[in-house]
């Protein structure tokens, strides 16, 4: 999840034409991550009016543009007192004594891509293109461990380019060998702190 982050959701699209499929890290907020708390998804926005609305009916009174600490453009978008105060799902909404709600969300375009993201990682259609992930891998991990894929042997892109064109041609011929001859493929490696998982704990003794 840490490779896929909003802005390149929104670049992908709009510099190269490209459709980034990944997974994007979930609303951190505990409203989100609660099973009945109100997130940020749950505030419809409406940018062309600026201001958001509560789903108890209430409407934002302010709209605040910001950068956080790492320079992100986001937007402040505060409701008022007198409605958040006597609103009977409060408690889902913010555990601030007295303070209302304030919601705090990426600009329009990365806010959107973020949302659209995270609704379709949770449909089979994502799962089923994201699973050729693990074929994609596997080519990368053969290819830098048994044909040297990471360091190139020439100078020049030209050259670099050619070793990359044989190296494939390599790993096809590999292949090709390898399935005339029924060889079974070869399972996922285990880490060494995985495999101490099924081990049974020991208690220390005097």
């Amino acid at each position: 999840m840490g490779y896929v982050t909003a802005e390149h959701l929104v670049n992908s699209q709009s510099q190269y034409g490209i459709d980034l499929v990944g997974p994007v890290a979930p609303d951190p907020s505990w409203q989100a991550r609660s099973d009945t708390g109100l997130g940020s998804a749950d505030f419809p926005i409406d940018w062309r009016k600026r201001r958001a609305s509560c789903p108890q009916g209430s409407q934002s009174v302010q709209w605040l543009p910001w950068k956080d600490r790492h320079g992100h453009e986001i937007v402040h978008i505060p409701f008022a007192a007198r409605d958040c105060s006597p609103c009977p799902v409060r408690h889902l909404c913010t555990h601030a004594a007295k303070l209302p709600r304030t919601l705090a969300v990426r600009a329009e375009r990365t806010f959107a891509a973020l949302q659209t993201a995270r609704q379709r990682q949770q449909t089979p259609e994502f799962k089923e293109v994201y699973a050729k992930r693990a074929g994609i891998e596997g080519t990368l991990s053969q290819g830098v461990r048994a044909f040297g894929l990471r360091r190139s042997r020439y100078v020049g892109e030209a050259k670099t380019h050619l070793q990359h064109l044989m190296i494939a041609s390599a790993l096809n011929i590999v292949r090709l060998f390898a399935w005339s001859e029924d060889r079974p493929r070869e399972q996922t490696r285990t880490s060494r702190f995985a495999a101490l998982a099924p081990l049974p704990l020991v208690a220390a003794g005097r």
